[in-house]
C-alpha cells in the first residue's frame, strides 16, 4: 500500500435518468474527476443501491425524488447522488437532509474540511415552486451554520441562468450574498458556455457551482464544461478543478490475463497460424548431432542442452504464432457491448460524432447546413439508441435460438455468461429459449 496525491475535482450532471446506455458516460466522468453531483437519476429509494454499481471505485449517497408509496403517473422524476473516489485519505460523513433535492457529505483529510452540497432545484413556474425554491436554500443555509468550520461547495441544477433578470436568480444571488457564496461563473478560469440546451437551439447555463470565499479567491484553477456527443441527457457535465490536494491510498489493481482463445479463432485465423507457424518453424536450427546420435545411454550433457534448447524453440514458435494470429479472451467485467450495438447503433454514432466535432470547430452556429447536420444525426443517434434499448431482449433471444439450432454449444454458454454477467436481465429470458413451446 502506497500514498499518492491528487488534486480535488468535482463534476455536476444532469443525467436525466440513469440506465443501462447512459452507465457508460456516467463512467467516463468518474474517470476525470474525484467527486461527482449527479442530479435527476430517476431512481427509487429501492434502486438507489445500484449507484454503488456504476464504479468499483467510488461509493455514493443519495436520495430518490419520490416516496416508494408515491402514485407514479409517467416516468419516474428527479432525485440526486453525490460519488466520491473510495481511496480518498479522508474522513467522509453523510449528512441527513430532509429533503428529497439535496444531498450532502463532510470530507475532513487532516489539512482540511468540505461541506460538499448537490442540488436540483425546482425550475421557475408557479408561486408554489418559488417557495419550494426558497425552503431548499434555508435547508442549504442550515447545513452551512451547522458546518462552520468547512469550505463549503455547493454544485448542481439551480435551473437559473445568471444572465435573465428572473425571479428565482434574484432570489439565489441574494442568498450568496447572505452566506458568503460566489457563483463559480464569475472566476477569471470559467470557460463554461453554456450548460443546457433544448433541440440544440437555445442554450443555457443551468448548472452552476457556488464556493465561501476562500476557496473562490485562492484555490479555483478551472471550470469547464464537457460538450460530448456521445452524452444522451440535453445538460452537459461542468467539471470544477481547485488546487486542494488530495491524498489516495493506492492498492494493486487486480490484473486480468488475456489467453488464446481457439474457440473464437475462424478458419482464416487458423490457416494464418499454420502459415506463420511453419515460417517461425523453418528458422529453428535442428540440433543434429544430438538427434543423430544412436547411443541408447547417452549421458552427453551437450546433447540434452541441445534437445531442451530445441522443445523450447518449438513451442515458443507455437506461441508466438497464436498470439499473432488467433483472438484472445477478455474480462467479462471490462466488456460492456451492447447486443446489435455495433451493427444498429455504431454507424450513426460515428456520423453524429463527426458533424458535432465540426460544429464545434465552427464555433457552434445556430443555422446552416453544419447546425441542421449536426441535429439531424444526434437525433438519428439518439433514436438508433433507444430503438437498440428496446429491442434488445430479441437480439438475446434470436442469439440464443441461433446457438440452439446450430448446435453452437460453447457459442451458447458464451452467451449465457453474458446474460448472467448484466444483473437486470431476468431469468424468464432465459426461460423463454429453453423450455419447449406447447
Amino acid at each position: 500500500m502506497a500514498s499518492d496525491c491528487v488534486p480535488l475535482s468535482v463534476a455536476s450532471y444532469n443525467c436525466r435518468g440513469i440506465n443501462s446506455m447512459k452507465i457508460n458516460y456516467v463512467k467516463s466522468l468518474l474517470s476525470k474527476v474525484s467527486v461527482l453531483f449527479l442530479q435527476e437519476h430517476w431512481l427509487s429509494d429501492d434502486q438507489l443501491q445500484g449507484l454503488g454499481n456504476i464504479d468499483s471505485r467510488f461509493l455514493y449517497s443519495g436520495v430518490s425524488g419520490f416516496a416508494n408509496t408515491d402514485l407514479l403517473r409517467g416516468r419516474p422524476f428527479g432525485g440526486c447522488a453525490i460519488l466520491w473516489r473510495s481511496d480518498l485519505r479522508a474522513n467522509v460523513t453523510v449528512i441527513t437532509v430532509h429533503s428529497r433535492r439535496l444531498c450532502a457529505i463532510r470530507m475532513d483529510n487532516g489539512n482540511y474540511k468540505v461541506l460538499l452540497i448537490n442540488v436540483y432545484m425546482p425550475y421557475e413556474g408557479n408561486e408554489d415552486m418559488t417557495d419550494e425554491f426558497a425552503d431548499e436554500l434555508t435547508l442549504i443555509e442550515s447545513l452551512i451554520n451547522d458546518n462552520l468550520d468547512c469550505h463549503v461547495i455547493v454544485g448542481g441544477d439551480f435551473n437559473v441562468d445568471f444572465n435573465r433578470q428572473r425571479l428565482h436568480t434574484s432570489i439565489l444571488g441574494s442568498f450568496c450574498d447572505n452566506n458568503g457564496l460566489t457563483p463559480v461563473d464569475r472566476h477569471s478560469s470559467c470557460t463554461v458556455d453554456y450548460s443546457y440546451n433544448f433541440n440544440v437551439s437555445r442554450f443555457s447555463i443551468l448548472d452552476h457551482f457556488l464556493l465561501s470565499g476562500t476557496l473562490y479567491c485562492n484555490n479555483v484553477d478551472s471550470n469547464f464544461v464537457l460538450h460530448d456527443a456521445d452524452n444522451l441527457s440535453d445538460h452537459d457535465p461542468i467539471i470544477l478543478q481547485l488546487s486542494l490536494a488530495m491524498n489516495l491510498v493506492c492498492l494493486a489493481n487486480r490484473v486480468y490475463t488475456r489467453h488464446t482463445s481457439w474457440a473464437k479463432a475462424t478458419s482464416q485465423d487458423c490457416d494464418k497460424y499454420k502459415g506463420l507457424l511453419s515460417e517461425k518453424l523453418c528458422e529453428i536450427d535442428l540440433p543434429v548431432d544430438a538427434i543423430s546420435c544412436k547411443n541408447m545411454n547417452c549421458s552427453s550433457a551437450e546433447h540434452k542442452r541441445s534437445i531442451n534448447a530445441y522443445a523450447g524453440s518449438i513451442i515458443t514458435a507455437c506461441y508466438e504464432a497464436a498470439n499473432a494470429t488467433i483472438p484472445v479472451t477478455s474480462s467479462r467485467q471490462a466488456s460492456s457491448c451492447i447486443p446489435g450495438w455495433t451493427e444498429h447503433v455504431k454507424p450513426f454514432r460515428d456520423k453524429s460524432i463527426f458533424w458535432h466535432n465540426l460544429w464545434m470547430e465552427c464555433g457552434r452556429p445556430m443555422t446552416g447546413v453544419v447546425a441542421e447536420s449536426m441535429r439531424r444525426t444526434r437525433a438519428a443517434y439518439h433514436y438508433a439508441i433507444r430503438r437498440i434499448k428496446k429491442d434488445e431482449d430479441n437480439i438475446i433471444r434470436e442469439r440464443l435460438a441461433n446457438c440452439i439450432v446450430e448446435n453452437k454449444q460453447r457459442t451458447f454458454w458464451m452467451e449465457i455468461k453474458r446474460i448472467r454477467s448484466k444483473k437486470a436481465v431476468q431469468v424468464g429470458l432465459l426461460m423463454a429459449i429453453l423450455m419447449p413451446r406447447v
